[in-house]
């Protein structure tokens, strides 16, 4: 699917009214506004929430209050909520398949205020952290959020290349902009697996251990994580796909190749055509109960496949100590909601929590 210039999409709609209704005279006196420097509400309720969120106090006891219902857990030197909020939705990396109209959409939607009105959402329901990319940063003002919104939120890193010897520098970019912590890119990881150039997953994670932060190795693909361990890596968490293949889309396992996910996509349906990013949930599952470092399963829903009840429960029931999941500012409440329930109804799973910081209520 073709991803379009998220600065030359908002370009081509940043005369359209706040409100859904303006005349051609306010049209034109925006024509010249960079996409970046107001906010685009929908509602006259997004006007409110907009001020509301901004003025949101964090110490306030009712939102404590109301943070301290997540479930908690450590990774490294960061205490993390249960629930973590994945970067796509800012990225816009929709992965929507043949749905090509979504990532227009979802551009339009998410301008930088309406960002920043996600970030405190997240952090007034107890989501305190994101993982982000540097080039998040590029695209929007996302460090005012810290400077003129109160935020606390902290983000873990994803460091994308697969060119070790510019690996360094690129972690470095990502500290100097407020990282807490860093992880090692999923398709490196795979990619260099399926190379036979695993030397790099260790040099990558020595490189990420100098700095002394919380260090991840993320992965699609189970043969990594199964390598780390075999190596003695110790990572302060992993994070891996989990989800079933019991959604429509899911191609039959007859089609699935190791490195589809960096190929070309197929028009074939019994092909990849961005749909999936769990090929081995059964053995992830079993594999992992004997794991003891911290798992954030990511993709849990499919990239909207499977509902939010399902995919959470699924995650948490098969093992995951925390969830990363993408998620709109509509969404966030009842995804929370559900969180809660999905942990409570895991209490009795076989893998045990790690590390138990809040325990499930």
């Amino acid at each position: 699917m073709k991803h379009t210039n998220r600065r030359e999409i908002l370009g081509s709609l940043g005369t359209l009214p706040f409100f859904g209704m303006a005349s051609s005279s306010m049209a034109k006196s925006q024509d010249k506004i960079d996409a970046v420097t107001g906010p685009t509400f929908i509602t006259k309720s997004d006007k409110l929430d907009y001020a509301r969120l901004k003025a949101l106090d964090l110490d306030n006891p009712e939102t404590v209050a109301k943070q301290k219902k997540m479930p908690a857990g450590k990774i490294g030197n960061l205490t993390l909520g249960r629930l973590i909020c994945g970067s796509n939705l800012i990225s816009m990396n929709m992965h929507a398949r043949d749905l090509d109209y979504v990532s227009a959409l979802a551009t339009h939607y998410n301008s930088e205020e309406r960002i920043f009105m996600t970030l405190k959402m997240c952090e007034e329901y107890g989501i305190n952290s994101i993982v982000l990319k540097n080039h998040n940063f590029k695209h929007f003002r996302l460090s005012n959020y810290w400077k003129d919104w109160g935020g606390r939120m902290k983000w873990l890193a994803d460091v994308i290349t697969t060119d070790i010897d510019k690996y360094e520098k690129l972690l470095v970019e990502h500290l100097e902009l407020g990282a807490s912590g860093a992880y090692l890119w999923g398709g490196a990881s795979d990619i260099w697996y399926y190379q036979k150039k695993q030397d790099n997953i260790i040099r990558a994670f020595e490189i990420m251990k100098k700095y002394d932060i919380p260090v991840g190795i993320c992965v699609h693909r189970l043969e990594p994580i199964v390598f780390c361990e075999k190596e003695g890596l110790k990572p302060d968490f992993y994070m891996k796909t989990l989800h079933h293949d019991r959604y429509w889309s899911a191609h039959p396992k007859s089609g699935r190749r190791f490195m589809e996910m960096y190929e070309k996509e197929s028009p074939d349906h019994a092909e990849y055509h961005d749909n999936m990013f769990c090929y081995d949930f059964e053995q992830t599952i079993e594999f992992m109960q004997d794991v003891k470092v911290p798992w954030i399963a990511f993709k849990v829903l499919a990239a909207g496949a499977i509902p939010p009840e399902e995919g959470l429960k699924f995650a948490f029931a098969g093992g995951a100590d925390f969830v990363c999941l993408g998620m709109f500012d509509f969404q966030i409440k009842q995804d929370v909601q559900l969180t809660l329930k999905t942990i409570a109804e895991s209490k009795n799973r076989k893998r045990p929590w790690m590390p138990r910081l809040r325990p499930p209520s």
